[in-house]
């Protein structure tokens, strides 16, 4: 039964490791998005290979160009699940939208807060956090604060 397995790349050798695993025939998947006309990997310094551990054979894969290890828990591969990996390829294309929308604004930009408690106040934008939320700064009290918000609660001036 074929799997897919977790690979660790060398730095910034994605491409380079797709190409040779692939000329061994293995079956990869590397997700990317097409941001500003340029390829940019959507898990940096990994890629999945899909092989049937039992039949295969897997020594090569370490040893190609690009390629760093098998990620491993334990004594054991990590796998993902085929329907995660269908999940992620299907999908790449809402990813990419997120990823050019995601920061409109950048660090230092004075933005105004759309909704909630500081309804209509201008803050600067920090940056961005995990959870689609932004980090900004305010004068409050007198004070300059950070709080952090909802992404979507922020807009132009």
């Amino acid at each position: 039964m074929k799997n897919w397995y977790l690979i660790k790349t060398k730095p910034r050798q994605e491409k380079i490791a797709i190409k040779n695993l692939e000329n061994q025939a293995y079956r990869t998947s590397c997700p990317m998005a097409k941001i500003n006309n340029r390829l940019v990997v959507l898990f940096p310094g990994y890629l999945f290979v899909q092989l049937n551990i039992n039949t295969q054979n897997f020594s090569p894969i370490n040893s190609t160009k690009g390629v760093s290890h098998f990620v491993k828990f334990g004594l054991y591969f990590a796998k993902a699940p085929t329907s995660i990996i269908e999940f992620i390829e299907t999908n790449q294309h809402i990813t990419t939208e997120k990823l050019i929308n995601q920061k409109k604004f950048k660090s230092g930009d004075r933005v105004r807060i759309s909704d909630g408690a500081f309804k209509d106040w201008t803050a600067i934008l920090k940056c961005y956090s995990p959870n689609e939320r932004v980090i900004l700064l305010m004068n409050l009290f007198g004070r300059e604060q950070t709080i952090k918000i909802k992404e979507e609660l922020v807009t132009d001036l």
